[in-house]
């Protein structure tokens, strides 16, 4: 999950706080406070006046898919890039990074942002490597560095080397037919995808959910509880508390009582916890081991295909290129899941997982899957400030394989745990992975992601026919209840294993759990939310009739919206108690229709 104020958004804020630079505030003296404040700690009354306006405090959870308005966007951008330009000056210049980073705290501090234990520890976790991208990356300015980082939020950077081509096989696309329904009696497959599953082996039933970090609790260390509705519940909570072991092998039993033949798992990353400001390489890789284990434990001999997601590194979101090999260098990760996942997969794969924890297999003759790491497009991965094009060659890689399936007749599935349309996803990249996917659009069947916690999908329009959709991409719901979600999964049903097989997906049976009842009644019990066929009324899950079924949710007081909405959250009770107005209706379908990043003019009018 991408929450606005993941990591270096939090170090921005303690500093740029989104200042007013119309008529009532001048740069020239905005720049001036910020530089005040970094070089004596003293937040003046502009800036905590800014920060009581932009309620702060809210950003540090805030969801990522909501739309910003454009006063917002207009404001927020001209202020980063103001607040970063003066670090990159004090750092280009000598000044003590020390220094530096002991103001940032302070700020971090007063202005409501978050109490002194995380702002104290989670600027010390990210200083080093954030300051070296600065003091390496030539020319770096900070509206580069905000448009880099914050394109999500409507930043943007004029600098030409950010924008790049991968150059794709020299070979003719070949003639696109229509997806057809298999002959009833067909054999099918049964697929599970867990995703975001952000394990906390520290969970504490009755420990306080709403703690000073604000940003993750529920724990021994989150303090004392002052009313009883603040205790964590035994099963998980709606708060900012990620899954407790026990919630998840309960999930685990319940997906193999109700689907003992399953023919293979998607994993699309996201295992730890979003305790963010004490993180570590040991403590990472041992909630990477256990969540391993689990699923050993639960799935045996049943094939997994997993990704990476960007919780995984430490710190989390920092994905250094393969060639940073100085104390940045993050083989400690790359080598360990090369280990862990071997079970799963053939040995010969474990050489571009070691390189960049990317891959592909076969999964059975005649239909492949390649599993990216798509941590190469996530904005508040700092070390695309450094160098952003196409990282570890991996779009490059992306379309030399899927022309080697295309040439071997071979189907594809693509795993990847950012959505390439989601916000989080750097314009270059998100429009470069579609270009790939528009061209072999007949070679790839499926498209799978994670990362925003929710249960939804993803179109892919035609770029130079708009009307036709020629992909649909499926963003699976997470274990977690971070945040106000109940835990769920979802079961794809495929296209079976036969001669001439699409292995396209046909349905899916999506699974909640009602966290309310369960804490109530101590008695976690799933049950099936919804199914797409039926709940939807589609005759079939191709991309006109997801396209379709979007047209109709654009409608006003669309039922289809309104399940859809409820879906959308796995039922959650904080979701339904907060409802979905037009704003938020707009943003969530601006969701639906964007995959490229570069491009959202289908949202225009929304």
């Amino acid at each position: 999950m991408a929450p606005l104020t993941t990591l270096v958004t939090l170090l921005f804020l303690s500093l740029a706080a989104g200042v007013p630079l119309g008529d009532s505030y001048k740069e020239e003296s905005v720049a001036l406070e910020f530089r005040n404040a970094l070089s004596t700690g003293h937040v003046g009354p502009t800036l905590k006046q800014v920060a009581k306006e932009l309620d702060l405090r809210s950003w540090v959870v805030k969801e990522s898919h909501e739309m910003k308005a454009a006063d917002t966007i207009n404001l927020f951008c001209p202020a980063c890039n103001i607040g970063f330009g003066e670090i990159i000056h004090l750092v280009n210049n000598g000044t003590d990074p020390k220094n530096i980073v002991d103001k940032l705290i302070i700020l971090c501090v007063d202005l409501g942002i978050s109490n002194h234990i995380f702002c104290e520890s989670f600027l010390w976790e990210v200083q080093s490597q954030l300051l070296w991208v600065m003091e390496h990356r030539e020319g770096l300015t900070g509206k580069d560095m905000c448009g880099m980082m914050f394109g999500g939020l409507g930043c943007h950077t004029k600098n030409p080397d950010r924008v790049w081509e991968v150059t794709l096989p020299d070979v003719e696309k070949p003639p696109v037919t229509d997806p057809v329904l298999p002959e009833p009696g067909s054999p099918v497959m049964k697929i599970l995808h867990l995703a975001d599953t952000h394990y906390d082996p520290d969970y504490l039933p009755g420990s306080n959910a709403v703690c000073g970090e604000k940003y993750f609790c529920c724990r021994a260390e989150s303090g004392p509880v002052v009313h009883p509705e603040d205790a964590a519940g035994k099963w998980g909570d709606y708060r900012n508390c990620d899954a407790p072991k026990w919630l998840l092998e309960k999930l685990y039993e319940h997906v193999n009582n109700n689907y003992e033949d399953l023919d293979l798992i998607i994993w699309t990353g996201d295992l730890t916890p979003h305790i963010v400001w004490n993180t570590s390489r040991e403590g990472n890789l041992k909630v990477i081991k256990e969540a391993v284990q689990m699923i050993h434990d639960y799935f045996p001999g049943v094939p997994v295909f997993p990704t990476i997601g960007n919780h995984e590194s430490h710190p989390v979101n920092a994905f250094p290129q393969p060639y940073i090999d100085n104390e940045f260098d993050i083989s400690w990760l790359y080598d360990e899941i090369a280990e862990l996942w071997e079970t799963w997969l053939p040995p010969e794969v474990a050489t571009s997982i070691a390189y960049s924890a990317y891959y592909t297999t076969l999964i059975k003759p005649g239909l492949r899957v390649i599993s990216t790491n798509t941590n190469y497009c996530y904005d508040l991965n700092w070390w695309l400030v450094y160098d952003d094009v196409d990282p570890a060659d991996e779009l490059h890689w992306l379309a030399r394989e899927l022309q080697k399936a295309e040439d071997a007749g071979e189907l594809v599935y693509i795993l990847g745990h950012i959505p390439p349309g989601h916000e989080d996803c750097t314009n270059t990249w998100s429009h470069q992975y579609n270009r790939i996917i528009y061209r072999y659009e007949s070679t790839i069947v499926g498209l799978f992601y994670g990362h925003t916690h929710k249960d939804h999908f993803m179109m892919f329009y035609d770029p130079n026919k708009p009307e036709r959709a020629y992909h649909v991409g499926y963003v699976a719901q997470s274990q977690t209840t971070y945040n106000d979600l109940n835990p769920g999964y979802r079961v794809y049903i495929a296209d079976g294993d036969y001669n001439g097989s699409s292995y396209r997906v046909l349905d899916t049976e999506n699974w909640a759990l009602d966290l309310d009842e369960a804490n109530k009644n101590d008695d976690p019990s799933f049950y099936l939310l919804y199914s797409a066929k039926e709940a939807y009324g589609i005759n079939d899950l191709f991309p006109e009739s997801w396209a379709n079924l979007v047209e109709e949710m654009k409608q006003p007081n669309s039922t289809a919206f309104k399940d859809f909405f409820k879906f959308y959250s796995k039922d959650g009770r904080p979701y339904r108690e907060k409802g979905c107005d037009e704003k938020c209706k707009a943003s969530l379908i601006c969701r639906l229709i964007v995959s490229d990043t570069s491009d959202k003019s289908r949202c225009d009018g929304l």
